[in-house]
């Protein structure tokens, strides 16, 4: 249990690790695409206010549109003149930044009638001519094909093309994601290597309790078994020589109660510390629970309850035979002791596939919502007052799980008014 609870916890700590470096990454790297995209659209609206020319620097000579003569400009406060001029600034910042840039003029059809670029040596005729009728074909203002965003716009009757390359930008932001991945790759790797160490440094003082209370379980039932066989033994001889009484029968039944409490803490044990090892082998699944069930039969019938069996033949499974009867008989037991007057008691064997499906129910009391989660924990009986009228120890579903558990299976318990209590067990 401990070590399932061990590495259910090293998994979560492992997923929660890879979530959180892989929300970085991702985070990092959108805001670096953004940030290209936006600087993109930036140099695109300031080639477009220029008519495709890149405006010079404050101070600067070079290029700038001309101002129409006999026009005065608008009125203007001090912080949207600030602000203008601080956008300006920035778009001739990253028009600098992204110096591959081309302005084509092309007709109604994409047929490109002039281009102009700075850098004359990285493009071709053809090559911009597929891009204008491309462009054109979209049917949209603005976009990106590949690594080349562009806009659209109008002049003189005539339709600009502006085109910025951004390769550069996109291979550095290729690089940074590699570069983050193998940062939060290598990052993950420490950090799972100190997490399971660190766990598995917290959880070994709780794995050492839990070895030292099964090995205690173990000596303690040893211990018993040898003076629980000497009281029998004089209860034997007491009955033979003095005759049957009632204290004699007090303290028989006594012992074998205890004995059989002793047997089961033994069973757990063994199978808690891994001593019982389970023969697997295909055998006749079929004829196993018939062979446990049959037996039920007469017993039940003197109760007045009644048995009945769906059980397939040819069935096969490979498993632990004994363990799989043991099982069997556990859940029939369980079955009989809480079942009404003249209830009815079924055992159903159905096969689907690989999985083999065994169900055992009864009818009679349901089992308290609150008490369905914990029925299959050691010494947990649903009455709290351990009524002795009710034979058990509440070790007898815990052996059972660890059947199932043994074989990679699963039991679950469904129980309800009117319906009775059913136990599926999934192989």
């Amino acid at each position: 249990m401990i070590r399932r609870l061990r590495r259910r916890v090293i998994l979560v700590a492992l997923a929660g690790l890879l979530l959180a470096s892989a929300g970085l990454v991702a985070a990092i790297n959108w805001m670096n695409w953004n940030s290209l995209e936006q600087q993109a659209g930036q140099v695109l609206d300031m080639l477009a206010e220029n008519n495709g020319q890149r405006p010079a620097a404050d101070g600067a000579e070079g290029q700038r549109p001309v101002k129409p003569e006999g026009t005065q400009p608008p009125d203007r406060g001090p912080g949207e003149m600030k602000n203008k001029k601080n956008r300006g600034s920035k778009a001739v910042m990253n028009a600098a930044s992204m110096t591959n840039y081309y302005t084509a003029t092309v007709d109604e059809a994409g047929q490109v009638l002039s281009w102009h670029s700075d850098r004359t040596d990285l493009y071709t005729d053809q090559e911009i001519a597929d891009m204008a009728l491309w462009a054109v074909q979209a049917g949209k203002d603005r976009g990106r094909n590949d690594s080349r965003f562009y806009c659209l716009t109008e002049k003189n009757g005539e339709k600009l093309l502006i085109v910025v390359d951004s390769r550069l930008e996109i291979q550095n932001a290729e690089s940074v994601l590699r570069l983050t991945v193998l940062v939060a790759v290598i990052e993950d790797a420490l950090l799972s290597i100190g997490a399971v160490w660190l766990i598995r440094k917290l959880v070994k003082p709780v794995d050492e309790a839990m070895e030292k209370q099964k090995q205690f379980v173990w000596d303690a039932s040893h211990e018993l078994k040898t003076p629980l066989a000497v009281i029998s033994a004089n209860a034997d001889v007491l009955a033979a020589e003095a005759g049957e009484s009632k204290p004699l029968q007090y303290i028989q039944s006594e012992v074998r109660r205890t004995d059989s409490l002793i047997q089961n803490l033994l069973t757990l044990a063994r199978m808690e510390k891994g001593t019982v090892e389970a023969v697997y082998a295909k055998f006749d699944l079929s004829r196993a629970l018939l062979e446990v069930a049959l037996p039920f039969e007469s017993a039940v019938f003197e109760e007045g309850k009644t048995l009945e069996m769906d059980i397939p033949e040819g069935v096969e499974y490979t498993g632990d035979g004994e363990m799989i009867k043991q099982l069997a008989v556990i859940l029939l037991s369980n079955a009989q002791k809480y079942s009404d007057e003249k209830g009815k008691i079924r055992i159903a064997l159905e096969a689907k596939g690989d999985k083999r499906i065994l169900r055992v129910h009864n009818t009679g009391p349901a089992i308290p919502p609150e008490a369905q989660p914990r029925i299959f924990d050691r010494f947990y009986r649903v009455d709290s007052s351990h009524n002795r009228e009710v034979e058990g120890n509440g070790l007898g579903l815990a052996i059972a799980q660890s059947i199932v558990t043994a074989h990679r299976g699963k039991i679950t318990v469904h129980s309800a008014e009117g319906e009775g209590t059913e136990f599926t067990v999934i192989l």
